[in-house]
């Protein structure tokens, strides 16, 4: 359902196509390196940045439209764990967005002519189900903060341009100054970039991966016990549908 509401929203064509094409030519053309490691890094760290955009969105819409349409409430205390249903439409959201992406970035890559590698197609692949499944459990621990506000697009879109700047992915860690360099390890997307553009290169880092499983586990933990609070919270306030 979630993979339909979101083909239907033009909107999101910005976020399927324009800024994921648009990042890729800016940060391939400000780099004089065009090896395959380098195009790997960037074209993985485009990727992961636009499917960050669409994951948050996904979530933050969702929840800001079933307040606005007075439905919040129902959706949070039926019969279906609500945890269920919010990782369920980030799935939907995650899967749409990284297939959109994947194959704007490859039109790109074909229109500029640089090689694709991929080296190990079977890691890529387990690298791509944890992104959608990290993406998942980031959007349950954040919805914790959409229960509670009725600026949730706001909230979003602070959301992920800190992320964009100390991500790590656009912007590598190195470059960043030593004040907010730690904020980047923790971040799941970060260690995945590096699984996925050493395995399309040659080299499976499991070390990446394992870190990236484990903040992914944190961050799903976590939301589950949060989400349950704020929707506690916001039951015993009445202000699920006030807003």
């Amino acid at each position: 359902m979630r993979i339909a509401e979101i083909r239907a929203t033009p909107g999101m064509l910005v976020f399927l196509v324009v800024q994921p094409a648009a990042l890729l030519l800016i940060v391939l053309h400000s780099s004089a390196d065009t090896s395959p490691p380098a195009v790997s890094r960037a074209v993985f760290g485009t990727l992961l940045t636009a499917f960050w955009a669409v994951t948050i969105r996904g979530t933050a819409a969702v929840l800001a439209r079933d307040r606005a349409q007075g439905v919040l409430g129902r959706a949070v205390t039926g019969a279906r764990d609500a945890r269920l249903i919010v990782i369920g439409k980030g799935l939907g959201a995650g899967l749409t967005g990284i297939v959109a992406i994947a194959a704007t970035t490859l039109v790109v890559l074909l229109l500029l002519g640089l090689p694709v590698q991929l080296s190990h197609p079977g890691w890529l692949a387990v690298g791509v189900a944890a992104v959608l499944v990290s993406g998942a459990a980031a959007g349950l621990l954040l919805a914790c903060l959409f229960v509670l506000t009725r600026h949730a697009a706001t909230l979003s879109t602070s959301v992920i341009y800190v992320v964009y700047l100390l991500g790590g992915m656009l912007v590598p860690d190195r470059m960043l100054p030593w004040a907010v360099r730690w904020l980047c390890y923790g971040i799941s997307l970060r260690w995945l970039q590096e699984f996925l553009a050493g395995a399309a290169t040659g080299t499976v880092d499991l070390r990446a991966l394992v870190i990236a499983l484990g903040l992914t586990v944190a961050y799903g933990v976590a939301g589950a016990l949060l989400f349950e609070r704020m929707v506690t919270r916001a039951r015993a306030e009445a202000t699920l549908d006030l807003f």
